[in-house]
């Protein structure tokens, strides 16, 4: 056999190998490029459920107790304001029939006035 020939099966060989090794990188590279475009989507996925389902599932559940505390705050309010309406009547009141009653004077003597 001629020195030639035995060179150029080398090459083959070699040319071979390289081609199975080639074809088999290749053939990874693509199935880590498929992994991390699924990874990606379950990622996009994952932040849109932290970030906007689970607020809203969290806002569905507190919203009637919620609602049931700001209509209770309200009604407090409400009445609150009319208490102070009456206390103000009735001082109206008591300076019109007393003549000049200080209510704050009457109401010391009664509760002992700081003493």
């Amino acid at each position: 056999m001629c020195r030639w020939y035995t060179s150029i099966m080398l090459d083959e060989k070699k040319l071979e190998e390289m081609y199975r090794a080639t074809m088999e990188n290749n053939s990874m590279l693509k199935s880590m490029r498929r992994q991390a475009f699924v990874g990606g989507i379950f990622k996009f996925v994952w932040w849109i459920v932290i970030l906007v389902v689970l607020p809203y599932l969290t806002w569905l559940y507190l919203e009637p107790y919620l609602s049931t505390i700001l209509a209770q705050y309200q009604t407090l309010q409400e009445q609150s304001g009319m208490v102070s309406t009456q206390a103000a009547d009735l001082q109206k009141q008591i300076e019109s029939l007393g003549g000049g009653i200080d209510f704050q004077k009457l109401l010391e003597q009664f509760t002992g006035g700081g003493q």
